[in-house]
């Protein structure tokens, strides 16, 4: 300990073979402060070293905020919470409270486990391949020395795959019977236009006027989520091939000009180039929950086995 110029007194010590200096104007302040440092340093030491599995996926997340889609971000966040809230009965914690270095092969076999009681096969799949992603980035920044995922093979899909379901194309007569009875519904020009194009529901309510010209719609962007699970119109589309063209035809044509008529009486005639074309009943983006709770609503009435807006895209 020595006296500075300024009157304080200066004290240095060494942590992890590194040399650290407090200053103060009293014994009992360099000893308060140098106690502070110290649990502080062994604290990231430990952060750094041995983190538990939410301490590192919170840094993971972080380091990969500007590289990956919020709505992707926001997708495996349910993913991963879904995982490491499962209390593991060995360790007696849940599983996101255990140091990565001490998660088994058969602690996330565990999770596997439990997550199959409630959840379908492909979430599950889904979900277990994320902690591996996790773990396999772990193991190349050498913070592990290996990837307790790798021998947990997924499990056989028991559920019927949704496109012999819910996003089956139609018969006639379904497709028949949902248009007759869905012409009164404020989506009623949104279905057209998704069995006319085989847009998705994101790319309709993404479509702005200034998307239309040359006899062509430009696909260029579709609705997505923040992280904070808002709706929000993204700068790309859903996938690489999503941006493209779809000429206009006669029918196409008149649910344009059928929306754009339905827009000036709701709205006013000023319609902006950057605005959508196609809007929620309330003037926000389409919701996929609040048209596919309507389409559900139509076919219960009617008796039609259930289907989402985008068995529209494969009829």
């Amino acid at each position: 300990m020595k006296k500075r110029s300024d009157g304080r007194l200066q004290r240095p010590f060494t942590f992890n073979g590194k040399r650290y200096f407090v200053y103060g104007r009293t014994k009992q302040e360099l000893d308060e402060k140098e106690h502070r440092k110290r649990a502080e340093l062994e604290s990231n030491k430990k952060l750094r070293d041995n983190p538990t599995l939410d301490q590192y996926r919170d840094l993971w997340n972080e380091a990969r905020k500007d590289t990956v889609k919020p709505a992707t971000l926001l997708r495996q966040k349910h993913l991963y919470n879904s995982c490491s809230g499962i209390e593991i009965v060995g360790a007696g914690k849940k599983l996101g409270e255990i140091k990565m270095r001490d998660i088994m092969v058969e602690d996330i076999r565990e999770v596997q486990r439990k997550l199959a009681e409630t959840k379908a096969t492909e979430t599950v799949n889904a979900s277990i391949a994320h902690l591996s992603h996790i773990f396999k980035t772990a193991v190349e920044e050498r913070r592990l020395d290996y990837n307790p995922c790798v021998l947990v093979k997924n499990l056989k899909r028991k559920e019927e795959r949704a496109r012999d379901t819910t996003h089956r194309a139609l018969t006639f007569k379904e497709t028949d019977v949902f248009f007759s009875e869905a012409a009164e519904s404020a989506y009623y020009n949104v279905y057209r236009m998704g069995i006319s194009t085989g847009m998705r529901i994101g790319e309709i309510g993404a479509l702005y006027y200034s998307d239309i010209y040359d006899g062509l719609i430009h696909v260029e962007r579709t609705v997505t989520r923040d992280e904070s699970g808002g709706f929000v119109i993204g700068e790309d589309a859903k996938t690489r091939q999503g941006r493209r063209t779809i000429p206009l035809n006669s029918s196409i044509k008149d649910i344009i000009e059928s929306q754009k008529a339905a827009n000036e009486v709701l709205y006013g005639s000023a319609a902006e180039i950057k605005e959508t074309l196609f809007k929620a009943p309330d003037g926000g983006l389409l919701s996929s929950s609040s048209i596919n709770r309507e389409i559900d609503h139509i076919c219960d009435y009617n008796r039609i086995e259930k289907f989402t807006f985008h068995a529209l895209r494969a009829t």
